[in-house]
């Protein structure tokens, strides 16, 4: 590796985006379990060994009549993580647009960046979508959030994961959001929360320890350890 390879490897950074549900459903031992679980999260990412680059995480929260970014992407050396708190409504539409538009703009996501990764959590529907619940997946494709988180020229060719909370969570939203031939986590406790959590913490030190980080397919096979069963 030549030096200005080195120097482009060092500065590269793998951005993490967190989408959290904070509307009122959450509140209790499922915020409680997210609030845990980040927190975790970003301490295992400060001790990784041997990465090529900075992880930088970001936290964007949906709940009541509004979406939040409460934290722009930051290194996680730096990070300071301010718990979450549950409320209101769920305007999940606007926030996956949030993170579109901060993945377009390349002051915040650079080219010589990693493609990031996008955690969507929640255990409800959007109801920011203007059809009302009960949508299928086709119909949520063609909504304008989803639209641009798809065709987006950057936004497009992140790595996306979905994680549902609750069994009456819109699993087409999650799929519509996900379109990638994957399927949305279930993480039925708290216990599985911090679980998936670790397991997304674990691709992304793999990603930034690998030659070809961008080869997101090879980092997206989540196993759950209690099952023989691929989930995604």
């Amino acid at each position: 590796m030549g030096l200005n390879d080195f120097s482009i490897t060092k500065e590269r950074a793998l951005p993490i985006f967190v989408l959290a549900d904070t509307s009122g459903s959450m509140e209790g031992e499922k915020i409680q379990a997210v609030n845990r679980a980040i927190q975790e999260m970003v301490v295992s990412l400060r001790n990784a060994d041997e990465v090529r680059g900075v992880f930088k995480v970001s936290i964007i929260t949906f709940g009541g009549d509004k979406v939040i970014v409460q934290q722009y992407p930051t290194d996680v050396n730096t990070f300071e993580f301010e718990e979450l708190v549950a409320e209101g409504l769920t305007p999940m539409g606007e926030a996956i647009s949030v993170v579109s538009e901060l993945i377009e703009d390349r002051d915040i996501y650079r080219t010589k960046d990693c493609y990031p990764t996008v955690i969507l959590i929640s255990d409800g529907y959007p109801t920011d979508y203007p059809g009302g619940a009960g949508a299928t997946v086709d119909e949520y494709l063609v909504w304008e959030p989803i639209k641009q988180l798809h065709e987006g020229p950057r936004s497009q060719k992140c790595m996306r994961i979905a994680i549902s909370v609750d069994p009456t969570t819109d699993l087409n939203m999650l799929s519509a959001y996900l379109n990638n031939g994957s399927k949305p986590i279930a993480a039925n406790d708290a216990a599985d929360i911090v679980k998936v959590f670790r397991w997304i913490t674990m691709s992304s030190i793999s990603r930034m320890t690998s030659a070809n980080p961008n080869d997101i397919q090879s980092f997206l096979k989540w196993e759950d350890k209690d099952e023989d069963e691929v989930i995604i």
